[in-house]
């Protein structure tokens, strides 16, 4: 179930990096709402790193079994 849950959340996070990149290229910010705009990267980007962890410790479990 947790693998799957992890799946989920790294595709859901990936588009929204995704959409974020997209939206920051497109307009043209200023330095406070730039700034705003890479913190929300970077929160997407650990999200993805903490469910590729999990997601990483559920296959080995797998494979060790």
């Amino acid at each position: 179930m947790e693998l799957a849950v992890d799946l989920n959340d790294i595709y859901e996070s990936s588009n929204k990096i995704d959409r974020l990149i997209r939206e920051t290229l497109r307009s043209s910010l200023n330095q406070e709402k730039l700034i705003k705009q890479l913190i929300e990267i970077e929160i997407e980007l650990d999200h993805i790193h903490w469910h590729y962890k999990s997601l990483k410790k559920e296959l080995k479990q797998l494979l060790n079994t």
